[in-house]
């Protein structure tokens, strides 16, 4: 790792999901990130539903701008973006899912004002942020992302493999991770940690692997510790399957309550369909605890996961054979031999000290990458509003901010968006990168 002179780099990033694993990585990536003499700003958007005390509360950091649209308008979004831009001078912005940083960005270029690099950091493996990343192209530097298919992906989308770079998440380790006893006594003990939604994280396949257990004749327990928009319809199929004595629901934890369950527990169950980490799994296993999880997409390329070395193994979706996998925890031997294979893999690839490094040299390589040249004119984004249609989006802008006028959202997506595409085509998009993952692996093997 190559210690360069320092460089100005601010990250660009939502207030509005303190819980989640983009914010525990943006955690440790700063200050690790200034040690090696980066001068790193954090840029929270700011609004109704994004808090940045509470975020700030959770994850402090002294260098922080908050980036407020009074207006609520797109608008107003990208004058903010721009004003922020231009107050800090950053030689990268590294972009957290705050779409509008693209144009920001091309706005400033086609002005001839000064503009830093452009990162997209990719965390997500979904069509609409791929489509965002094929359309504004020509503004994107490069993409850095903690996930090799997403990686893979994303050269494809930007047209250029060597502007997509990998750099993974990473995990403090335990000193005693491979000393902590999990011997159940009585019920297989089971957690979930993460977001409680069925789209992605598959959370209701969880009542049918318990009931599979249940035919086994394996007690099992089942805490789970998170929140989201599915909870109560995972509640309500818990109580219909007569599982609901076997479930408990501990709501959102600090870290140090999150620590303490991982050590409570005999195994994290993962049902997802695809991630880029998670790294949940990654901490778990730092703290001693043996993962279960699914093949989800985004493993295969990776090449992390071995079934019976580091983790249990089943394919997404098939219950019966994540029961079987679930039991093998049961055998004599297989908690130490999986502890120690994940302890090992978290030394070599995802402790918090590979992965810091690794962001710094991607980093660096983007501060030696080729200038882009001058961005292509966009066509005027669509109107936030009758004033916008009335009077265009700049003047539009201005009147709402003289009249003290402000559009009104009604979730965090729409106050900051993430993508300016639907979320639609996921299924043929997973499809067809569930089919790179896979022969992407068989070619390497």
């Amino acid at each position: 790792m190559l210690i360069r002179g320092s460089a100005r780099l601010l990250f660009l990033a939502p207030a509005a999901y303190p819980f989640g694993g983009v914010a525990d990585w943006l955690d440790y990536l700063l200050p690790g990130l200034s040690a090696l003499r980066w001068e790193c700003t954090l840029g929270l958007v700011d609004g109704r539903y994004h808090d940045v005390d509470a975020y700030l509360s959770r994850h402090p950091w002294e260098q922080v701008v908050r980036i407020k649209n009074p207006t609520g308008s797109r608008e107003g979004r990208i004058q903010a973006l721009m004003a922020t831009i231009a107050r800090t001078r950053p030689d990268i912005l590294a972009v957290v899912n705050i779409v509008d940083a693209y144009a920001a960005v091309r706005r400033l270029r086609l002005s001839g004002k000064p503009s830093p690099r452009l990162v997209a950091t990719l965390h997500g493996l979904q069509s609409d942020l791929l489509s965002d990343l094929r359309d504004e192209a020509d503004v994107i530097e490069a993409v850095v992302s903690p996930n090799r298919l997403a990686v893979k992906l994303a050269g494809q989308a930007i047209g250029a493999d060597a502007r997509a770079l990998y750099a993974p998440c990473g995990v403090s380790l335990s000193d005693d991770a491979d000393s902590i006893e999990h011997q159940s006594r009585g019920a297989l003990r089971l957690l979930y940690s993460g977001r409680l939604e069925q789209e992605q994280k598959r959370i209701l396949d969880l009542p049918e692997i318990l009931e599979a257990l249940r035919g086994h004749g394996i007690e099992t327990h089942l805490a789970l510790a998170g929140g989201g928009p599915d909870e109560a319809t995972l509640r309500s199929k818990f109580e219909s399957m007569g599982l609901l004595n076997q479930v408990s629901f501990l709501g959102v934890l600090n870290p140090h309550d999150l620590a303490q369950e991982y050590r409570r527990h005999d195994a994290l169950v993962i049902t997802s369909v695809w991630e880029t980490g998670p790294i949940v799994a990654w901490e778990a296993m730092s703290h001693g605890l043996p993962v279960l999880t699914s093949r989800y997409v985004g493993s295969g390329l990776e090449a992390a996961l071995v079934d019976g070395v580091n983790s249990l193994l089943f394919p997404v979706g098939d219950i019966q054979a994540a029961a079987r996998a679930a039991m093998k925890l049961t055998q004599p031997g297989i908690h130490a031999r999986l502890v120690q294979g994940a302890l090992d893999l978290l030394q070599q690839r995802y402790s918090r000290a590979v992965s810091v490094a690794q962001w710094h040299d991607a980093f660096n390589q983007i501060r030696d990458l080729p200038l882009l040249p001058s961005p292509s004119l966009r066509p005027p984004h669509s109107p936030s509003g009758r004033l916008d249609r009335w009077l265009g989006a700049a003047m539009g802008q201005h009147a709402r901010r003289v009249l003290g006028l402000s559009y009104q959202h009604h979730e965090p997506g729409g106050e900051w968006p993430h993508t300016t595409h639907a979320h639609e085509g996921q299924i043929d998009f997973l499809l067809r990168a569930a089919a790179l993952d896979k022969s992407g692996l068989q070619a390497a093997s």
